[in-house]
């Protein structure tokens, strides 16, 4: 799914955290798919740790965002600067990447009558195109609960767990890279040879940050 814009809402702060999420992608006609993702959170660096060996690690500094995406399987480390994410088009958001939506979003939603009842504030509506039903943190700033559907299929966020800071017996993304082999995403033109980087441009291609094309 394509990143949101950025807008003023993301220069306002989050709480730094650490939570993990259950994540279960349901296809039409297929079985279900579930791993176990985890978020920390803090105001320079946002990392997601994913199932399938992949991390991604956002960092922010005086040159915009960038991106180390670490392929443990492949033992590579991806490196997206700030200027290669421009040239692909990527306007990445910040409070998006460590809140997986905005608060421009929830402005778009129906807050529902019962959201007084409890923590979470319960909103729906419709996103670029999906149907959203979201069980909103407001002072985590995260959903305990976000479900997105769209004509084919729906994927359903549910927070499992959450600490303000790091737990010595949760994974750290990142940790143990120091021998895996690193490439610069801006030099994927010219290593068409290498089936690591024409797997990510295929997976670029279908996040929208790049045209495919046939090897």
């Amino acid at each position: 799914m394509p990143l949101p814009a950025a807008s003023a809402a993301q220069v306002t702060a989050a709480p730094d955290l650490v939570a993990s999420y259950r994540v279960t992608w349901t296809a039409h006609g297929r079985a279900a798919q579930v791993q176990q993702w985890q978020l920390q959170r803090s105001a320079a660096e946002i990392s997601w740790i994913k199932g399938g060996g992949r991390e991604d690690i956002w960092r922010r500094d005086s040159s915009g965002i960038r991106l180390l995406r670490v392929l443990r399987n492949d033992r590579h480390l991806i490196d997206y600067s700030a200027g290669e994410l421009r040239t692909l088009g990527v306007q990445a958001d910040w409070q998006a990447l460590g809140s997986l939506l905005t608060e421009a979003d929830l402005a778009r939603l129906r807050r529902l009558p019962d959201a007084q009842r409890g923590a979470s504030r319960h909103y729906q509506g419709e996103l670029d195109g999906e149907w959203v039903d979201l069980r909103w943190d407001p002072v985590a700033r995260l959903p305990v609960q976000l479900m997105r559907r769209s004509k084919t299929g729906q994927v359903l966020y549910q927070r499992l767990a959450q600490r303000d800071s790091h737990a010595a017996n949760w994974p750290r993304a990142g940790a143990g890279t120091e021998d895996f082999q690193r490439l610069d995403a801006a030099d994927f033109g010219d290593m068409d040879y290498n089936p690591v980087v024409r797997r990510e441009e295929a997976r670029d291609a279908l996040a929208g940050w790049r045209v495919p094309h046939p090897h």
